[in-house]
């Protein structure tokens, strides 16, 4: 009898430490860097309760900067992040912050013209808008003047604009003649007259543009927040793919429009665009190191394994956890 007892004991305290109950909602907010389509899978998680389920209740934070949300998570204000490239450079500099799930490991970006650019080289001493220095729309078409045999800032100028409703606002006043865009801002650029020059799924680049990241110190102390964050995420991306309907109510209400086309466009793009299950982003890291260590000597004895927390995607896809959400 006293054996059942302690075994019943143990399962018990086995099921606590892994199943939060009711009333034991954990409360973190959580950065992201970008009004946009990409950020879809992270929208649906929160609009669609997965968070909760798993005994989180998450609260968004708009951080209009990619390299603030990596200096926020270093510091402990938010313990899980959707973040940027930029994070590799934190890492190198000695930053504590990991990758945990890759929500987009390509860049989700197109370049959109004034109607008078047919060709990269009509770009030549004009001017092109970006989010951020540093941050996934800069790397991307610094890297993409580069292959079209350019000098970036010399040839073509490149100008940080804030965000993207801020990028496609310049293009309009003729700050810029062109800029890298995400949806729903491309849509809305080609609807004021704009046109497409390159997308960016031709270029065959990889690169990390939104991943999902927290620190290795807050792992260790906390494996249960992270792995259910992860669990959450990942149901929520799920629910993008199967459920259009509600998949567009939730990027209009954060993109802050109702426009039905604009919304079908951020749903292709989305559905385009972002990993099904989060893949974590090893081939993207190595392209930013290949990259970097032109300049940081530093960063050529780096592997991507420095800048990934593999544990909980590993652990799910062993699981099966993942093959069981598209069942």
């Amino acid at each position: 009898m006293k054996k059942l007892f302690s075994l019943i004991s143990l399962l018990t305290l086995t099921f606590l430490a892994v199943s939060p109950l009711p009333g034991q909602t954990k409360r973190i907010p959580v950065a992201y860097s970008a009004i946009s389509a990409t950020q879809s899978s992270f929208y649906v998680a929160k609009e669609g309760g997965y968070f909760e389920k798993h005994g989180l209740f998450v609260d968004p934070v708009y951080v209009a900067s990619g390299t603030k949300v990596a200096q926020a998570v270093i510091a402990g204000e938010f313990p899980v992040a959707a973040a940027g490239g930029v994070i590799v450079d934190a890492v190198i500099a000695g930053g504590d912050i990991a990758i945990i799930g890759g929500l987009v490991n390509v860049p989700s970006f197109y370049v959109v013209v004034h109607p008078s650019i047919k060709k990269p080289e009509d770009l030549k001493g004009k001017a092109i808008g970006i989010t951020r220095y540093g941050s996934s729309t800069d790397f991307s078409i610094r890297y993409l003047v580069k292959k079209w045999g350019m000098e970036p800032d010399k040839d073509i100028k490149i100008l940080q604009m804030g965000g993207q409703p801020e990028i496609v606002a310049g293009m309009q006043a003729g700050i810029v003649q062109g800029g890298i865009l995400s949806s729903p801002a491309d849509f809305k650029a080609k609807k004021a007259g704009f046109q497409l020059l390159i997308d960016f799924r031709k270029v065959g680049l990889d690169y990390p543009t939104v991943s999902l990241v927290s620190t290795r110190s807050f792992i260790k102390k906390d494996p249960q927040t992270v792995r259910g964050f992860l669990m959450a995420y990942s149901e929520g991306v799920e629910r993008v793919y199967r459920d259009k309907e509600f998949t567009m109510k939730v990027i209009g209400k954060y993109t802050r429009t109702n426009d039905r086309e604009t919304l079908e466009s951020a749903y292709v793009f989305a559905t385009t665009f972002i990993e099904r299950p989060p893949h974590l982003p090893y081939k993207a890291i190595e392209t930013i190191l290949a990259q970097t260590g032109e300049k940081n000597p530093k960063a050529r004895e780096m592997k991507a394994n420095d800048f990934i927390d593999p544990t909980f995607y590993n652990e799910l896809e062993k699981s099966g956890f993942f093959k069981s959400l598209g069942r």
